[in-house]
């Protein structure tokens, strides 16, 4: 059993609640990802898994143990930090197996998971050197390494990878992924980069000042996004929102905004759906990014294969099938129920 569950945590740091009665419950085996802005609790939320914060309401349960009040030696978990906390005067080696030695694991099992982890992370031909000397990518894997060593069911990471260029970044988080599936570890991650949580994750949990906003497959926070928040974060570009009034005329919903997806609209010619101008467009190869304005209000988005024939400043109409809407409250911007 590697399950994680959170049943109305809270943290507050002085007057400002930072985790707000989080409840969460991470299956054995499954990678969750926390996403969300700047200073939304997720890496507080993950400190408190990890027991380097303490929890001022709720409970923390890891592997069916309630470990709410447990320091974070005896909670059983790897972490892997943002700054990847090496040590510069030790060796690849030695910084992997720290860890073990301050726990006083025998020489010989700390020499069999070493060549294991080494083996594993193609880190073999590095053990003598130290952090100074390596990249960037190498330096990561050696903090998976101290990790893996630990022989933990379950892993923490803080954004480990956003010390990366973006094609190194790519790689890894293929290489974190089948490494997580390869050894069956329960994984959260903390991330505040959509296409890491999206292409990584198992469960994305979606957080907004100090609450979860939405959890679910990566699939259903896009396919159906539970607010205007998920709409508007999840997906690059984000969805279009409009006013019904404005989105399909004689609508007299003003209290319903109409999110759509900038895939799911085409240009068609003026005198037919929405009308707009065409401010800008972006050739990104496969595929055109072009922003449109509606009236002097409202820019919208539109992701189109290709190459796009019209030019900035002409006027074009935007078209889109009914089903692809989605409605929101315009007041509270929560999805509106049976749509």
């Amino acid at each position: 059993m590697s399950d994680v569950h959170l049943n109305a945590v809270v943290k507050n740091w002085g007057t400002t609640r930072a985790v707000d009665r989080v409840s969460l419950h991470v299956n054995s085996g499954e990678l969750v990802a926390l996403l969300g802005p700047s200073g939304c609790g997720k890496s507080t939320t993950l400190r408190l898994i990890a027991g380097l914060e303490g929890a001022d309401e709720g409970e923390i349960h890891i592997g069916g143990r309630d470990v709410t009040r447990l320091p974070p030696a005896q909670r059983g978990v790897a972490m892997v930090f943002q700054s990847y906390a090496l040590f510069p005067h030790l060796t690849v080696a030695e910084n992997i197996v720290f860890g073990l030695q301050v726990r006083r694991v025998p020489v010989a099992e700390r020499k069999r998971r070493l060549d294991a982890a080494a083996e594993l992370l193609g880190l073999g031909a590095l053990l003598d050197r130290r952090p100074a000397q390596l990249s960037g990518g190498q330096r990561q894997r050696v903090a998976l390494g101290r990790a893996i060593v630990a022989e933990a069911a379950v892993c923490l990471m803080d954004e480990p990878l956003s010390n990366l260029d973006a094609q190194l970044r790519q790689q890894m988080r293929q290489e974190i992924r089948a490494l997580q599936q390869r050894l069956g570890m329960t994984l959260i991650y903390v991330t505040h980069d959509q296409t890491e949580a999206m292409t990584m994750a198992d469960k994305v949990v979606l957080m907004r000042a100090g609450r979860i906003e939405q959890h679910g497959s990566p699939a259903e926070l896009y396919e159906r996004p539970a607010s205007t928040f998920v709409a508007g974060f999840i997906g690059c570009p984000a969805m279009n929102l409009l006013p019904a009034a404005a989105a399909r005329a004689g609508d007299p919903a003003d209290s319903i905004l109409i999110g759509v997806r900038p895939e799911h609209i085409t240009l068609c010619e003026p005198g037919r759906g929405l009308p707009a101008q065409l401010e800008t467009i972006e050739y990104l190869g496969a595929e055109s990014m072009l922003i449109c304005r509606h009236d002097d209000a409202h820019r919208i988005t539109v992701r189109m294969p290709g190459r796009v024939t019209a030019g900035i400043g002409e006027r074009v109409g935007l078209v889109w099938p009914t089903d692809a809407e989605h409605r929101f409250a315009r007041d509270h911007g929560r999805r509106v129920a049976g749509t």
